[in-house]
């Protein structure tokens, strides 16, 4: 009778270490987002199509190749609070370098042309020095000075800033809320900053003032109480300058431990631009 009191008090101590166990692992499992969850992060904050997904290899992580109209890129979501932790551009697409292609051919295309057009009019300015009539000769070139003048100043003008504000909204959406620059002519660069939904995730998008090119997207989160919009945008973009990635999620407790002097940076820095 002893023993086999002993024999049941057994197995149902075992019985019941392995019933804890299973609780215990999918109590833990549910604590973790699903796959589904991970694709709907990605692609609801930056568009484009999942071309894979997989686990680190102690599986905290998702892993999602996203495929965009520029490139894909590599983003790493944390399974237990579904926040990004890492983007990396993975390739960029074929239309992106074959448009680039083009580009490089059409410059090069217009310099062979200009360069006949200029050699056209040297010879044609040297035939009509051998003629008689002065006068359609200094009109002629009063003509040409005036054309080369006015392509000048338009190959010189930068974007203006509502242009910049609209490349930004075609890029990540939302409102524009705070927009600003830095240089001028050809040098110039603009940051704008987007608020992405009724939250308070929003985008800082640099581009390049003179050919309109995006230069980096940075992700981050626009406080109300936070009165000096202008210092967030020049903190972002220092923090995004740190970087070679296109995309970033912005930290922003980076600067917490500063002692002040990025303020007087900054200051300085538009001291200079007045």
């Amino acid at each position: 009778m002893a023993k086999r009191s002993k024999f049941l008090f057994a197995f149902f101590g075992i019985a019941a270490g392995i019933i804890i166990g299973i609780l215990w692992v999918t109590l833990n499992q549910q604590d973790f987002i699903s796959e589904d969850e991970a694709r709907a992060v990605v692609t609801e904050r930056y568009g484009g199509e999942v071309d894979s997904v997989s686990l680190t290899d102690d599986d905290r992580y998702f892993v999602i190749n996203l495929k965009g109209n520029s490139a894909t890129h590599s983003i790493k979501v944390d399974r237990e609070d579904s926040s990004v932790v890492g983007i990396e551009t993975v390739s960029e697409s074929k239309d992106t370098e074959q448009t680039a292609e083009n580009t490089d051919s059409k410059e090069t295309s217009t310099e062979e042309k200009d360069k006949a057009d200029s050699e056209n009019k040297d010879k044609t300015s040297k035939e009509n020095q051998k003629s008689d009539n002065k006068k359609d000769n200094e009109q002629t070139k009063q003509e040409d000075t005036a054309d080369e003048a006015d392509k000048e100043t338009a190959e010189k003008q930068p974007l203006t800033a509502e242009e910049a504000i609209n490349i930004a909204a075609g890029e990540v959406g939302g409102v524009n809320v705070y927009s600003t620059w830095n240089g001028d002519g050809t040098a110039r660069e603009y940051y704008i900053l987007q608020q992405v939904n009724d939250e308070d995730e929003g985008a800082l998008v640099s581009i390049n003032g003179a050919t309109g090119h995006i230069n980096k997207v940075v992700w981050l989160e626009i406080d109300d109480d936070y009165e000096e919009m202008e210092q967030l945008v020049y903190e972002a973009a220092q923090y995004a300058n740190m970087y070679d990635s296109r995309y970033i999620e912005y930290d922003d407790e980076y600067f917490d431990d500063d002692d002040g002097n990025d303020d007087d940076d900054y200051d300085d820095d538009n001291d200079d631009d007045d």
